[in-house]
């Protein structure tokens, strides 16, 4: 299972504007909402129910952001990448810098949790998270975490 069979470019945001999750989900459900995906508000509330039940973030300056929302034909991963870190989580972890954003329609969790673990593996790469947050443009984003996947088995 590649990352790239369910990465959309037109599923990035490339400098958030956010510093809360509150901002940081508003901002990732309106460019899911524009490409398409779903709908923003349903989406957000499928993402901020996840967050109050446990904080998706990895550490190392990553989150991931996910959820099972009803609609979706298949998985789809998005990726929010900040100016500048972010206090995603609950006090005394480390701000965020990277989101891998996953949402799965119902009935997919094992693949869900194959890519959940694939996203954590990949950002384990030497840095990989500052290779992700210097890139220029979208097309770039998608360039660097198809190289890094495609050397991963």
């Amino acid at each position: 299972m590649r990352l790239r069979e369910f990465l959309r470019s037109d599923f990035v945001v490339l400098r958030l504007e956010a510093n809360d999750i509150d901002g940081v989900v508003e901002e990732v459900c309106a460019c899911a909402a524009a490409a398409g995906i779903g709908d923003a508000e349903v989406i957000a509330d499928k993402l901020l129910e996840r967050e109050r039940a446990h904080s998706t973030v990895i550490g190392s300056g990553l989150a991931i952001p996910h959820a099972t929302v009803p609609g979706l034909a298949e998985p789809v991963i998005g990726v929010a990448i900040a100016g500048k870190p972010i206090d995603y989580g609950p006090p005394g972890t480390d701000p965020v810098r990277l989101f891998f954003v996953l949402l799965s329609p119902p009935g997919r969790e094992r693949e869900h949790v194959k890519l959940l673990a694939r996203i954590c593996r990949l950002a384990r790469h030497d840095d990989f998270i500052d290779e992700l947050q210097s890139a220029h443009d979208d097309a770039s984003v998608i360039r660097s975490i198809e190289s890094v996947d495609n050397r991963h088995v």
